[in-house]
């Protein structure tokens, strides 16, 4: 593990498209300060996307290229992910993500440094959630320009509840010490919310911070693909069933409202 740096978890299955814009958005608009390397955990693409960050390696961008041979699902790759991780701070990102403002990692990098009280940060998140584990959508604090939910943000850093897992910023030692992302919630859902309990249970704040991005999939891309089928068969079964572990692991603390 190094110092003064941010690796950037994404996990990826096919979808080239989305994933390489992601990527350059992130090439285009993150600075040398803090160092930054890509971490893609490849879920058994097709040989489109392995050939994509071959060829970006070849011109000399940090990436660490890991390559499942059958989709584990998210949750597992990120883990895979942050095992690998060589820096100090996690990144996790959705491979459907644009970020539109330059600096935008030295500034999330910023915000935590100056207050270690501060677990995860991130770029969308709500201030309220259920009992039940379901979110309060109209508490959601972003500056996504995809989002119309709710007017953006206007603080540069609003206490939430809960962060998206959409990106999310973690110290690594809070990563290694929640031992990552709690694989029993099976191939997506309630992960995101799930590790921001575990930074309240620890006694950290969870923040979003003012970054300009779009969410282009606003609602998932991965599931919306008819070969998503084979992974999950209901989704929204799956959906309930994770709220469900999630509301009764964290019964002690729910519901959470942050004013």
């Amino acid at each position: 593990m190094e110092a003064n740096g941010v690796s950037i978890v994404i996990a990826v299955w096919n979808q080239l498209r989305y994933t390489r814009l992601t990527v350059e958005a992130i090439l285009k608009n993150t600075r040398k300060t803090p160092h930054f390397e890509l971490v893609i955990v490849d879920n058994g693409s097709r040989p489109d996307v392995k050939n994509y960050f071959e060829a970006l390696k070849n011109k000399g961008v940090a990436i660490q290229y890991i390559r499942n041979e059958k989709n584990l699902g998210p949750i597992r790759a990120i883990n895979q992910g942050g095992a690998s991780a060589k820096y100090d701070y996690i990144c996790v990102m959705h491979n459907d993500l644009l970020i539109l403002e330059g600096g935008w990692l030295e500034k999330i990098v910023s915000v935590m440094e100056h207050d270690p009280a501060i677990g995860i940060a991130g770029l969308a998140g709500r201030k309220e959630i259920y009992d039940t584990g379901c979110v309060n959508e109209a508490s959601l604090k972003h500056n996504l320009k995809s989002e119309d939910l709710n007017a953006p943000m206007s603080e540069e850093v609003a206490d939430v509840a809960v962060i998206d897992g959409l990106c999310l910023v973690i110290a690594r030692r809070f990563f290694e010490k929640s031992k990552g992302f709690d694989e029993t919630f099976g191939y997506m859902h309630c992960y995101d919310l799930d590790i921001s309990m575990q930074s309240i249970s620890a006694g950290y704040r969870n923040v979003v911070v003012k970054v300009a991005a779009m969410h282009i999939g606003n609602g998932g891309m991965t599931r919306r693909l008819g070969e998503y089928r084979q992974f999950v068969k209901d989704d929204y079964g799956l959906l309930k069933k994770n709220c469900k572990i999630f509301s009764d692991k964290w019964r002690h603390l729910l519901p959470v409202k942050i004013s």
